[in-house]
């Protein structure tokens, strides 16, 4: 297929207009990826965008996401078509910190861990997030693992790493 013959490429996911929040979005990759368990492991950090991108109404303050995924193969295939989106460009001007996949079992077949290692190579930050015991039977835990209060904190560097790294305009015209 020639250039003019292939089609253009356009984003998979709904978009919708976000409040400009300090939270960091929770997008999910497919059904049934786990931001609802990372949003209840902490709500006054994260923001539940179910599987829609958020465009912030405020353009200087682009909104900040994870995408999330169950490591299934169909979670995992999700993940790997919506982080080429992203790396086509097609989240600008959203934020892509990185993304957090959830164990289905306690000890997932070798197969899918090396296609998660693979498929989460291209993100800025990933983080494997443990299966939790009882989540399907009991509820949410009390106490959430420790993994969950990684991802917050990796999502903290992330932001702040990010913020470093831009040059004010007035360092830039200088005359």
């Amino acid at each position: 297929m020639t250039e003019n013959q292939s089609e253009k490429r356009t984003l998979s996911l709904p978009k919708f207009e976000a409040p400009a929040t300090d939270r960091v979005w929770l997008v999910a990759a497919h059904g049934g990826a786990g931001c609802t368990t990372i949003y209840r492991s902490d709500p006054q950090y994260w923001a539940d965008a179910g599987r829609a991108l958020p465009l912030s109404a405020d353009r200087a303050r682009p909104s900040s996401i994870v995408l999330c995924a169950m490591g299934t193969s169909r979670g995992l295939e999700s993940l790997r078509e919506l982080l080429n989106e992203a790396n086509d460009g097609l989240f600008a001007p959203t934020v892509l910190l990185g993304v957090a996949v959830s164990m289905p079992m306690r000890r997932p077949p070798l197969v899918l861990e090396r296609s998660r290692r693979l498929i989460c190579s291209i993100a800025p930050m990933s983080l494997r997030l443990p299966w939790i015991k009882g989540l399907m039977v009991d509820g949410f835990p009390e106490r959430y693992p420790h993994a969950y209060a990684r991802l917050c904190a990796s999502c903290k560097e992330e932001r702040l790493r990010r913020k470093e790294s831009v040059v004010p305009d007035s360092l830039t015209n200088a005359d």
